[in-house]
């Protein structure tokens, strides 16, 4: 019963079964799950089927030999193995996303309207967990053909297919095999685009965080005019198609139904082609959607924030993995970088904004816009860099403006502030500020331009000054910002303002 024809528990190697298995048991997840599986801790007491744990233990009992010496399944009973095994893999990787939403990982083969809804502790109704707006839909959105392609497989496959079989009358089987054709062909190129148009997520079903990213990125309305004019172009070769090979079908002789089929060919394919710069510029969005970085709500994220050239992204660069690039202008940084920390074990994000100038909100550009979507919509700890050297080319005055107005608004976030390039301040001299160094500067503004603000961490990434008291204190801020988002349940903090 085990052979490879019959078991499907069989395959060529153990890489292979674990696989078959962990599809297996993906594909009856939702079949047996408590009521109160939602979570990690209900699904550590759930047991799988009896049938589920024969089959997989069958499959532990021939591939022992190439489990890792330490799996506990090497001691346990086939029974007991299959179940451990089961139960892991519900606990690992608590989600993901499928079809442009987020879902469990373990339910990845499962239609999102074919499972049950999850009854909540007061027996309520309440959203599938598979539901929740979260982040990083952008990262399983399908890979587009080039417009090309989909026209050359259409054809190659329309052309292979034969007439309906048992057909005599030479005059009707040609008809059979136009109409066929022709339907072939339509069905090849609308398939593709309805693919494209239902998997590529909608804006209503993304995070708050990435609507404003598609909205910054493409600008206003952009991302949904393309996939309607995927759409429409989906719709108008439906439609001739269908048309054609109506027509095709009630052709009187073998050579109108020839003529039919090769006037409908043509037809079809100049409305492909005419409509296929709607599929380039899809194209173009899948590729810049797949390019942007994504933030993991659930790990600590630190946020650096600044105005331009003050030296966010050299401390990226000391701070974490992250490589952005460090030039001695402003505006290096156009979008939204990541990096990761790992510190005692334990893992973090850090991304690095665009500067912020001195105006207001409103007259913001997208490239500015983007930090504030991250401060906004993200549970972010915010690590605030100053250059009192003015080394960025902007005024230490209007660091402190930009400054107070982003403390203001953003105040309720886990904070540090820090001055950069402080080893230029011991050779700034005060004649550099005397143009600022009026009476009308209040006392507030004086103690910021020679000290910055207070408990600012002075560092200087080039001369190695203050950079060890700096990672300590961003451990012991990411360490806090972990236990606020377990406090806060893992859900995302509401938006503290809008992103005009």
């Amino acid at each position: 019963s085990f052979s490879r024809r019959t078991n499907p528990f069989f395959p060529r190697s153990p890489r292979a079964v674990c696989a078959r298995a962990e599809s297996t048991c993906a594909c009856v997840a939702m079949a047996w799950l408590p009521s109160g599986a939602a979570g990690g801790p209900a699904l550590r007491g759930a047991r799988a089927s009896p049938a589920l744990s024969s089959g997989v233990a069958a499959a532990v009992m021939l591939y022992k030999r190439a489990l890792p010496p330490s799996s506990p399944l090497h001691s346990a009973r086939p029974s007991a193995a299959a179940q451990r095994f089961f139960c892991q893999l519900l606990e690992r990787g608590a989600s993901t996303v499928y079809l442009g939403r987020w879902v469990h990982s373990a339910t990845c083969s499962v239609s999102v309207d074919d499972r049950p809804h999850v009854e909540l502790t007061d027996g309520s109704n309440g959203e599938l967990l598979q539901k929740r707006e979260m982040v990083g839909a952008f990262q399983r959105i399908p890979m587009v053909m080039p417009a090309t392609d989909i026209l050359m497989s259409a054809q190659r496959k329309s052309r292979n297919v034969p007439p309906t079989k048992g057909i005599q009358n030479i005059a009707k089987r040609e008809r059979n095999k136009g109409a066929k054709q022709l339907d072939a062909l339509m069905k090849e190129l609308s398939v593709p685009l309805r693919t494209y148009t239902e998997n590529f997520p909608r804006r209503r079903d993304l995070h708050p965080y990435e609507r404003s990213l598609i909205e910054l990125t493409f600008g206003e309305g952009y991302y949904e005019k393309v996939l309607g004019r995927v759409d429409a172009l989906r719709k108008k070769i439906t439609s001739v198609g269908k048309q054609h090979a109506s027509v095709c079908a009630k052709s009187l002789t073998k050579r109108e139904a020839e003529e039919r089929l090769t006037e409908g060919r043509k037809e079809l394919e100049e409305v492909f082609q005419r409509g296929q710069n709607a599929i380039e510029d899809l194209i173009n969005v899948a590729k810049a959607l797949r390019s942007m970085p994504v933030v993991d709500p659930h790990i600590p994220t630190l946020c650096l924030v600044g105005s331009p050239n003050v030296g966010k992204s050299s401390l990226v660069r000391i701070l974490s993995t992250g490589k952005p690039e460090v030039c001695s202008y402003p505006f290096t940084t156009r979008g939204i970088l990541m990096g990761h920390i790992v510190s005692n074990h334990e893992r973090f994000q850090v991304t690095d904004t665009p500067g912020l100038l001195t105006r207001h909100d409103d007259d913001r550009n997208n490239i500015e816009r983007l930090t504030l979507a991250v401060l906004s919509y993200m549970p972010i700890a915010v690590l605030y860099v100053h250059d009192l050297s003015e080394d960025c080319g902007t005024k230490v005055a209007d660091q402190y403006i930009t400054y107070k107005h982003i403390k203001e608004r953003f105040g309720d976030r886990l904070w540090i502030d820090v001055v950069s390039k402080c080893d230029l301040l011991d050779r700034a001299t005060p004649s550099r500020f005397d143009d600022a160094a009026d009476d009308g500067v209040d006392d507030e503004l004086r103690r910021y331009r020679e000290f910055g603000p207070e408990d600012a961490i002075r560092v200087s990434v080039q001369s190695q000054i203050g950079t060890r008291e700096l990672k300590q204190r961003v451990h012991h801020l990411l360490t806090s910002q972990r236990a606020r988002i377990k406090a806060d349940g893992g859900d995302n903090e509401e938006a503290v303002g809008e992103v005009r």
